[in-house]
């Protein structure tokens, strides 16, 4: 049993490890493309943009092509200025980066100008499909090294100037822009991976804290199962064996038999008790929905009337106080259920005449219930656990009592359904006092709410 439930929470968890990890992949990969997406876009904006101003303008891309031509010109073998060509220099260059190259060209698409003939530009051939399109080539240049531009090839527009030139192409070099941009994306990636790793344990984690709650509920409900089966099998038992003994003497009269059947009697009331008990709490646990009315002081008066009879029957001392001097708006049923669960819990653990004491108070829009006993007490270590299902401080003695263990988990369900608290404490000199603190609506709320729906 034992190894079928360590695979069960096995198989569990990794399933849940399977898609929390699967969730964690799928953003960081999403966010990852995302980035370089838009990396991608924007790293050419500036470029193209520029591009798309010099085809415009054909005359400041005929100066920048002849004033390359020029500076080429007026350098010596060694780099440094010709003599006597400084009269050639062109003044009117556009305001362009140094990697900026252009390409003059006749009605045939032959180049007539190239800024640098090293470049490579030389290699290149060109038609009319192209022309207006921004494109990214790859040029290799007589050095043997390979140069990545954006370029556009466009049709000169001189109408005053007579000249051979028909097109032009502009070249801009993006080769550091490629460079970057890779490094930046392999950054990405690596940090995207490193964040990929740790959802790699963040699964790992949340897989067993998502499978903790499952497996306590399994827990839960397997105890449940085993102490109602228990609760329902000690009644089943004797009703089983007073019925035999009624088979074996089928002689006896009614009189003869009377304990058998006080007896049986008895035990179908404790049944009665524990599957009424059972189906209110599967009901609850369903979630408890209050409906709420107008209550007055009366309803308190008339419930503890009702408990000083009972008290009487078992020969307990019942002493109550209502405080509660307005009416007030809370679920009817739901509250009675409450004091009655309080009220019984007391009556079961006082000894004859013993004194049990109710004391209801209403104050600041909270309903404030204390029931008092001078019974044996709980210890402290049962006080944690008196709320819990099937959970009795004395097997034995709530046996005999008709106790099972399911009021005071059923009272703590109603409490929390009223955003309200229960606790208990020990009372002086013995004893245990239950104190109850529930949340109420307003009334004039309840009114002013009740007087839109009519108009409605």
């Amino acid at each position: 049993m034992l190894n079928k439930l360590k695979k069960t929470w096995y198989a569990d968890d990794f399933s849940y490890f399977i898609r929390n990890f699967g969730i964690f992949t799928l953003i960081f990969s999403a966010m990852t493309l995302i980035i370089i997406q838009v990396m991608r876009s924007s790293l050419y904006t500036t470029v193209d943009n520029n591009l798309k101003s010099l085809s415009q303008d054909s005359a400041s891309v005929i100066n920048l092509a002849l004033a390359r031509k020029v500076g080429l010109e007026q350098k010596s073998e060694n780099g440094e200025p010709k003599s006597g060509t400084a009269d050639k220099e062109l003044t009117d260059k556009p305001n362009v980066s140094a990697n900026t190259e252009v390409i003059l060209f006749d009605k045939n698409y032959k180049s007539i100008i190239t800024s640098n003939n090293f470049l490579g530009f030389n290699k290149l051939s060109f038609n009319s499909k192209q022309l207006d399109r921004i494109r990214q080539i790859q040029v290799k240049s007589n050095y043997g090294r390979e140069e990545t531009y954006r370029m556009v090839l466009f049709q000169v527009k001189l109408p005053n100037l007579e000249t051979n030139v028909k097109y032009a192409a502009v070249f801009i070099n993006i080769s550091q822009l490629e460079q970057t941009s890779q490094n930046h994306e392999q950054l990405i990636v690596i940090v995207m991976i490193s964040f990929w790793g740790i959802s790699l344990i963040a699964s790992v984690y949340l897989a067993r804290v998502s499978v903790k709650p499952l497996l306590e509920s399994i827990q839960k409900q397997k105890s449940f199962v085993e102490n109602a089966s228990h609760e329902l099998r000690t009644p089943l038992a004797v009703l089983q064996n007073r019925l035999e003994t009624l088979f074996r003497k089928p002689e006896a009269t009614i009189m003869e038999a009377s304990e058998s059947i006080a007896s049986s009697l008895d035990e179908v009331r404790n049944m009665k008790m524990l599957t009424t008990n059972l189906l209110n709490l599967a009901r609850r646990d369903d979630g408890i929905k209050p409906e709420f009315s107008e209550i007055t002081p009366s309803f308190f008066d008339q419930t503890f009337a009702n408990y000083e009879i009972i008290a009487e029957e078992n020969e307990k001392i019942f002493e109550y106080e209502n405080l509660v001097d307005r009416s007030l708006v809370t679920d009817k049923v739901l509250l009675k259920q409450l004091m009655t669960i309080l009220y019984d819990n007391a009556l079961k653990y006082t000894e004859e005449e013993g004194k049990i004491r109710f004391v209801a108070q209403f104050k600041d829009r909270y309903l404030y219930l204390r029931v008092e006993d001078n019974g044996p007490g709980i210890a402290d270590e049962d006080k944690k656990r008196i709320f819990d299902r099937f959970y009795r401080v004395d097997k034995a003695r709530t046996r005999q009592k008709g106790g099972f263990g399911l009021g005071l988990s059923l009272a703590k369900q109603i409490v929390e359904a009223f955003n309200g608290t229960i606790s208990v404490r020990d009372n002086k000199p013995k004893g245990s006092i239950f104190e109850v603190k529930l949340a109420t609506k307003s009334e004039s709320k309840k009114r002013s709410s009740s007087k839109s729906t009519k108009n409605k």
